[in-house]
């Protein structure tokens, strides 16, 4: 089973610093929301955001977007032997139903993360496709954590590895859990306590690569170690 984490994702809601300043209203307003509802997006709040702290790091969800459409409906995805999870700036973890079916345009997915962060769970009754849950980063990794388990950080600076060093790396065993920690944020480093997490680090490119590359790629390799195209066509 591979356990994917969207680390330090730049996902949240237009903080209070920022929620009386006349162009956010206006947006709001056009929303037909509260200033405080909206989901903070670089390409609608830019210029507001230079007075955020770390702003460079911050607003784009749209990260966030590409990477889940990357993962989900692959056939790693529909064989059962995937899991997403989502860990946001204030420390927060969303679980995502693999089964959701992300609408493929990006405002409406806006829609749903605002929705998200605002009630908790989308939809807010019934079956939950996404919802935040209780517990912390290192709480998670611990609850998918075995004695066996194998966990990895793709980031700038760790050991280089090809997509066929990549491969090695992963049990052909898909029952072995294997977590792996992906930023997904625009700019900087993760966090010195979250890369702590990890007991590998990696790195896939001589080159940043964008973090919905990096998912396609650890998915892809994961799939020929457990050959999952086999067993699906068997």
């Amino acid at each position: 089973m591979l356990h994917l984490i969207l680390l330090e994702s730049a996902l949240e809601l237009v903080p209070s610093e920022l929620t009386k300043l006349k162009r956010i209203q206006q947006h709001a307003s056009r929303r037909k929301k509260k200033p405080t509802e909206l989901l903070l997006d670089q390409s609608q709040h830019g210029e507001a955001m230079v007075r955020l702290q770390d702003n460079l790091r911050r607003g784009r969800p749209d990260i966030v977007y590409l990477s889940l459409l990357s993962v989900l409906e692959t056939p790693l995805c529909k064989s059962g032997l995937l899991t997403v999870h989502l860990h946001v700036r204030d420390g927060r973890i969303i679980e995502v139903n693999p089964e959701v079916r992300l609408p493929r345009n990006y405002d409406r997915f806006v829609g749903l993360m605002e929705q998200l962060l605002v009630e908790g769970r989308v939809p807010p009754s019934g079956d939950s496709l996404l919802h935040i849950i209780d517990m912390n980063l290192g709480q998670l990794i611990n609850s998918l954590t075995a004695e066996d388990s194998v966990s990895l950080l793709a980031i700038e600076g760790g050991t280089r590895t090809t997509i066929v060093d990549l491969e090695g790396l992963f049990p052909d065993d898909s029952l072995t859990p294997v977590i792996i920690g992906v930023g997904a944020f625009p700019y900087g480093n993760l966090n010195a306590d979250t890369k702590l997490l990890f007991a590998n680090h990696v790195e896939l490119d001589s080159e940043v690569m964008m973090a919905w590359h990096v998912c396609s790629e650890v998915l892809w390799a994961y799939s020929a170690s457990v050959n999952v195209a086999k067993e699906r066509f068997a």
